[in-house]
């Protein structure tokens, strides 16, 4: 028997803390644009912890979702435009909450099934289409 151990796969929590790290390395970049500084810390400020929340799930990740992930930051690791840097801020945690099934928007929530009906929207007491939409006269 050998004395190494069987790899394992990655639990969420590690691949989502590279993918946190890689995230806040980005938006470093993204803050030396001077006039976008407000703009990408409320990027961060909104998707970081969305990004974190991500590791507490517990289902183990196959390996082509760790794959898809470690993609995922090698490609934002690679940017060296701040303005692209910009443009990723808001992508790069839905294509990791993608990857892994959940939700950087809410958080808390894991992703409905693919073949889920979507919500009713609620009527609004201030819309004219509120009959339609099913609100009373």
């Amino acid at each position: 028997m050998s004395s190494q151990s069987e790899p394992t796969s990655p639990q969420p929590p590690d691949v989502i803390e590279r993918a946190a790290a890689a995230y806040r390395a980005l938006a470093d970049l993204a803050e030396t644009i001077e006039d976008e500084w407000q703009y990408v810390t409320d990027l961060v400020d909104a998707y970081l912890p969305g990004i974190r929340m991500l590791a507490g799930r517990d289902a183990e990740l196959e390996l082509e979702v760790v794959v898809a992930v470690d993609e995922a930051i090698a490609e934002i690791a690679s940017i060296t435009d701040p303005h692209k840097a910009i443009d990723w801020l808001s992508t790069f945690p839905h294509v990791v909450a993608l990857a892994v099934g959940g939700d950087v928007d809410r958080p808390s929530e894991v992703a409905p099934p693919d073949d889920a009906a979507p919500p009713e929207p609620e009527p609004d007491e201030d819309s004219p289409f509120r009959i339609l939409l099913g609100g009373d006269r």
